[in-house]
């Protein structure tokens, strides 16, 4: 799928670096909706990561050698390292990284169905290079447990743009496991206004 050009450079990139490293990774966010037939404008990209710590430092310098960088406190682009890394991933359960303008949120699992996403995931073979990419029912889920304006409204427009092919069953199981009691009940509402 053709990014804009930094936004596509640094997924490659990234993509590269997870597959050389033969670490198993999920495209999320809205680069990923955009396989489930709805494409909203965005300027970062996310990845769920299932980076063992006995390649932590490896993974620091590959981002390193391929022009990744953190922000340090005054928002100044600095080397990636591997002890705010791993603070920030225990901390946030995610760790953000630029490659010149774009900000790549690596996320790693925090929550069961994080495991299950990347049980789930599927391949997209896209020109050279291929990715793998959340399922539609796994984006759904994470997007209600993050329950922002903008993600209702993607949990909205991916279950219209998907209603035909979703595996409602799947989502029903994760809704009493992932969410709270008001954040289950909208999704079942919006489930069953798009199947009437």
């Amino acid at each position: 799928m053709m990014l804009g050009p930094e936004i596509d450079e640094a997924q490659r990139a990234i993509v590269a670096i997870l597959e050389s490293m033969r670490v198993p990774y999920a495209l999320g966010g809205a680069i990923a909706m955009s396989y489930h037939r709805y494409v909203r404008a965005t300027r970062d990209i996310d990845f769920l990561i299932l980076l063992p710590a006995v390649q932590v430092q490896a993974f620091a310098d590959a981002l390193n050698a391929a022009g990744f960088r953190m922000h340090d406190d005054n928002d100044q682009p600095v080397a990636v390292e591997v002890a705010p890394f791993v603070q920030s991933t225990r901390d946030l359960g995610l760790c953000r990284v630029w490659w010149k303008h774009v900000r790549v949120e690596l996320f790693v699992p925090k929550v069961p169905l994080q495991d299950s996403v990347l049980k789930r995931r599927f391949r997209v073979e896209d020109g050279a290079a291929g990715v793998w990419v959340t399922t539609v029912e796994d984006l759904i889920l994470l997007k209600m447990i993050f329950h922002r304006d903008k993600d209702l409204v993607d949990v909205r427009r991916l279950i219209a743009a998907n209603r035909d092919t979703l595996d409602r069953a799947y989502v029903e199981s994760w809704i009493p496991k992932t969410l709270t009691e008001t954040a289950g009940r909208e999704l079942r509402d919006m489930l069953q206004a798009a199947a009437t």
